[in-house]
């Protein structure tokens, strides 16, 4: 008796096949006539398996299986495939079934045939964002079953119009541009009367613009610019909740919101500053980065600061420890594959893909046909019966006020000391003593820089300690110091080496204000990249109150968060 998990198929070839459904892959395999083992002619992730459709025929005529999913080796480009074999009338039954188990199988706990809107950016990055989404995009959307609507970007801030306008009716809002598209999705959800209802829709980036934190912090500086893997981000990413700034400009009073950071000093310059430059891409920050380190020009400012964590030990040993904990209890693989289920050999017991997650039973037969759109992704519920939830606006942001428990740092317009510290200091080894990380007046202020995600570039992890959505702003104020200590602190940026320097203050903040003062020298700070002037403003955290998609749960993890505590 042949098991569930397989299906006898006849090939594009007319060679009689075998579909079997594993405990992590898909694998067509061809029959032989002579008695020989079968040939594995395709072994595929089922993560990567995007449809299988039972296509309509007569009755008692053979029908057409259609298989989507992406194909490539290790070490090669991944590319959509679209498998056609045919079934024999007598194992049409069962094919239902199998076709029911692939997907679910495929998908997991994650809704398929998403209703997807893609906001195309025509002149962002390197300007091929519209070829990109038309050629890979929505052919591999479609070919998962998704309900596709595409609108492009006209002018600045047209994507925050959309947003703060649209009818709530997509899963997905994907944003083919870099970041600068996401910030203004973001901004105008959050002004929305139903901010809340409305942030719960997730964005999902393409990465075809200059700037693609978001694409980093999801995928990996290898696979920032992947293409086919954002695209099966939106087709089977899981909502990841994060935390958003809701920075107050004074005397303005004018509000904006952040998903990644403020700047003020040498990272303004590396923003706005190397706007030319688009055309290279992110190497362009690397240049500014460059300029402004052989200028070494201080940032004149005030900061005041709510502080909740200061010790640069501690706040690495607990953001490593998250990571072990969060692989011990299982919610550290691919959240698709925690629900992944295969039938074993001898058909009576669903088999689990990871060992500490026992397997759910297969539900009730249901033939998959052709997809309808699902009605949206699930939303988080609370386990109080009588919670019920807030889709009201983001309340007003009004000035902050500080305490005696707040901490100050401040750097004056005159000339700044860099004798206290050296250029010799090692990147590797970590502070002896906490004591290390704290503020010494005198010293100038080379750039401040808080975030809430750990890359903001490729080349550069400036918060390897930040935890999506727990509420906090990581905050790095960097000191003058020699040029070659900085110079020397470019090898080690991608992998967030700097964190240990002792010229890098380090703190994790719920609240701030930053004072400017030199206004005349230094016009302008940034959020998420784009530029504002700069008298003064008043940051705070709205907690888990936005949402992107990703494949794993989480940010991708960094080699920095893998290394035992203590050993970086």
């Amino acid at each position: 008796m042949r098991p569930p998990n397989q299906l006898p198929v006849i090939l594009n070839n007319n060679n009689l096949g075998l579909l079997a459904i594993q405990r992590s892959t898909l694998d067509v395999l061809q029959l032989s006539s002579d008695g020989r083992p079968p040939k594995r002619l395709v072994t595929c992730p089922l993560r990567n398996v995007l449809k299988a459709y039972l296509a309509p025929a007569p009755e008692n005529s053979a029908r057409r299986l259609d298989l989507h999913f992406l194909g490539g080796g290790k070490g090669t480009q991944l590319k959509l495939v679209k498998l056609h074999v045919l079934v024999e009338p007598i194992d049409i039954p069962e094919t239902n079934e199998w076709t029911r188990c692939l997907m679910e199988a495929a998908y997991g706990s994650i809704e398929p045939f998403r209703n997807v809107l893609i906001l195309v950016n025509p002149v962002g990055g390197k300007g091929k964002a519209k070829n990109i989404v038309q050629d890979t995009v929505i052919p591999m959307l479609e070919a998962a079953g998704a309900t596709v609507t595409v609108q492009e970007t006209t002018h600045r801030l047209h994507a925050e119009e959309i947003a703060r306008s649209m009818d709530l009716v997509y899963d997905v809002i994907a944003t083919a541009s870099g970041d600068g598209l996401v910030y203004e999705v973001v901004n105008g959800l959050a002004a929305r009367s139903d901010a809340r209802k409305a942030l719960l829709t997730p964005i999902a980036p393409i990465p075809t613009g200059s700037a693609n934190a978001v694409c980093t912090n999801l995928f990996g500086v290898k696979d920032t610019f992947n293409i086919h893997l954002a695209t099966l981000n939106i087709i089977k990413g899981c909502r990841l909740p994060i935390d958003l700034c809701s920075i107050l400009i004074l005397p303005s009073m004018t509000r904006r919101f952040a998903f990644l950071s403020q700047a003020i000093g040498l990272m303004v310059d590396l923003d706005i500053g190397t706007e030319n430059l688009r055309w290279m891409g992110d190497t362009r920050f690397l240049v500014g980065f460059l300029k402004g380190i052989a200028n070494n020009k201080g940032a004149f400012c005030r900061l005041r600061l709510k502080v909740v964590e200061d010790d640069k030990q501690d706040m690495a040993r607990k953001a490593k420890e998250r990571i072990r904990q969060r692989t011990i209890d299982g919610s550290g693989v691919v959240p698709l594959t925690n629900q992944m289920k295969s039938m074993s050999v001898d058909g009576d017991t669903p088999v689990s893909t990871n060992d500490d997650i026992p397997a759910a039973g297969h539900g009730p037969p249901a033939m998959i046909q052709e997809p309808t759109p699902s009605a949206s992704l699930p939303i988080p519920k609370s386990a109080n019966a009588n919670y019920v939830p807030d889709h009201g606006p983001i309340p007003d942001a009004q000035p902050l006020k500080y305490d005696g428990t707040w901490i100050t740092i401040e750097s004056l317009p005159k000339k700044p000391s860099t004798k206290l510290k050296n250029s010799t200091q090692s990147l590797k080894a970590p502070p002896k003593a906490s004591t290390q990380n704290k503020w010494v007046d005198g010293q100038g202020i080379l750039y401040f820089y808080a975030g809430m995600m750990p890359w903001v570039a490729r080349d550069l992890m400036q918060w390897p300690v930040s935890i999506p959505g727990d509420g906090l702003i990581d905050v790095v104020v960097q000191s003058v110091v020699p040029r070659l200590t900085m110079a020397n602190a470019i090898a080690g940026a991608e992998k967030g080496e700097a964190y240990w320097m002792d010229c890098q203050y380090y703190y994790k903040v719920s609240q701030f204000i930053a004072e400017n003062l030199d206004i005349e020298n230094q016009p302008l700070f940034t959020i998420d990249g784009e530029a504002f002037p700069f008298e003064s403003f008043h940051v705070e955290v709205h907690t888990r109150v936005a949402n992107l998609l990703s494949l794993n749960g989480d940010f991708f993890t960094s080699d920095f968060l893998k290394k035992p505590t203590g050993k970086n």
